[in-house]
């Protein structure tokens, strides 16, 4: 902490506005923080010093705005919270809600995120997950708003499409394969230094939607890869160009499986409101999209009722999910995001089942994912079998529970992937009470072998 100044007076208000102690403060920007992907231990004490004019830095002002903006339901400025103008002022991201991505230009923006240097380690200070940049239009609202520039001296052809196909079919594979850490800055770097200065070309209609496309699908890769290192801040950046980039391409199914990646983020963060409304957003934009795509929209929407416990429409859009994979034959081709498969819409069942209380159908479920679930999908896999022993366990069923998780270690040694490790590391704290059982010395041992080994 830097800057002594006069007591903030402006934050006792909003603290006092927000029926909040100087504690509710500090665990509100510790969870913000762990969602940005910062492990911080702020209490009462350092909230006392920020009242008595002690000014934290650049990252930590963004996260006490938004805990704040959240507890009122409004956007807030620096200075509406009692701290001046600092280095970020005027870059994106460094007001109250993140820039509208129709209004600036987000080929720009994704430059910045997937570049490296000074230019993005200023970007992504001040990056937190915002509620705020939750609320985006619905396709037929987001299609024809803003311009991306175009620069004369750039360069695309054909030749730069296939290229960026060819390498988004192998950065996808891997990414399902071993995980978002492996690759992740790989992408980045082709989208900041060749496919993204592209975009801005002068080209015929049919070369630039080919040339949107795919760098929206790149950037909701690089978004995917973000949000499985639980980076979430990032990876909502990511997604937010994804969905700018996908109106550019005419891309509705793109568009609208997008808002469904933001609806899983959102609840996984715990904001099940925000996780239905991208839920419903997603099905209200992909209402023309094939059956299978459509199912696995539905699915999450379904998920995200049963976070909210909305038992009658959380079965409901499960039951119109099922239909539509029965009614479905096949979609064209493989698409890079949003695979969708008979694994996938058990798994979707299993998260509903689970968080109505129905932990045998959820058993159940999860069984059937695995089982139908390609090969090829190590990480979800993984993370799959973990959360069956997780509820295997609950239900008092060691030996079952003892024998996925010894699954989940044979793949987790080829995975970099940090929702893995949370796994690894929630593993071993449940069955730490139980280490004195036969079964599960062997396979705390394995674990923590596992663990030195990443």
């Amino acid at each position: 902490m830097t800057n002594t100044r006069p007591p903030n007076q402006r934050l006792r208000a909003l603290l006092a506005e927000a029926g909040w102690t100087g504690q509710d403060l500090a665990r509100g920007v510790n969870r913000a923080g762990t969602e940005a992907g910062r492990k911080l231990s702020y209490d009462r004490t350092s909230v006392a010093h920020w009242l008595a004019g002690v000014r934290p830095r650049g990252p930590v002002q963004a996260l006490i705005r938004e805990v704040l903006a959240r507890r009122l339901s409004r956007p807030l400025s620096n200075a509406e919270i009692g701290f001046p103008a600092g280095p970020l002022a005027g870059r994106p991201g460094a007001g109250g809600a993140q820039d509208d991505l129709w209004e600036v230009d987000s080929v720009a923006e994704l430059t910045a995120l997937a570049g490296s240097g000074a230019d993005r380690r200023r970007l992504l200070s001040g990056t937190g997950y915002s509620l705020a940049a939750l609320v985006v239009p619905r396709w037929a609202q987001a299609v024809g708003r803003g311009t991306i520039p175009v620069d004369a001296q750039a360069v695309a052809g054909t030749e730069h499409a296939e290229t960026a196909e060819a390498l988004a079919r192998v950065f996808a594979q891997g990414d399902s394969a071993f995980g978002g850490g492996h690759g992740r800055e790989a992408l980045a770097r082709y989208l900041a230094s060749d496919l993204a200065p592209r975009l801005h070309a002068r080209m015929a209609p049919r070369l630039r939607r080919r040339l949107f496309a795919v760098a929206g699908q790149l950037a909701y890769l690089c978004a995917f890869m973000c949000f499985d290192e639980e980076l979430h801040g990032e990876a909502q950046r990511f997604y937010r160009v994804s969905l700018r980039l996908a109106t550019e391409a005419g891309g509705r199914r793109a568009y609208a499986v997008t808002l469904r990646a933001m609806s899983v983020q959102a609840r996984a963060l715990g904001h099940h409101q925000e996780a239905i409304d991208l839920a419903e957003n997603a099905a209200a934009s992909g209402t023309a999209v094939a059956p299978l795509s459509r199912a696995f929209l539905l699915g999450q929407l379904a998920v995200a009722h049963a976070a909210g416990r909305d038992t009658p429409h959380a079965l409901t859009c499960l039951r119109n999910a099922e239909r539509l994979v029965d009614q479905a034959t096949s979609e064209n081709g493989s698409p890079l995001i949003g695979a969708y498969h008979l694994g996938s819409l058990a798994h979707q069942e299993a998260a509903v089942r689970s968080l109505l209380g129905d932990r045998a159908g959820a058993v159940a479920a999860l069984q059937q994912s695995l089982r139908l679930r390609p090969a090829t999908e190590r990480r979800s896999r993984a993370i799959t079998s973990a959360r069956l022993a997780e509820l295997q366990l609950s239900s008092g069923h060691m030996e079952e529970a003892t024998a996925t998780w010894h699954r989940f270690l044979d793949d987790y040694p080829r995975l970099v992937s940090l929702r893995a490790t949370t796994a690894l590391f929630e593993m071993r704290t449940r069955l730490r009470p139980h280490s004195g059982n036969p079964a599960v010395r062997p396979l705390l041992e394995r674990a923590a072998v596992a663990a030195a080994g990443h």
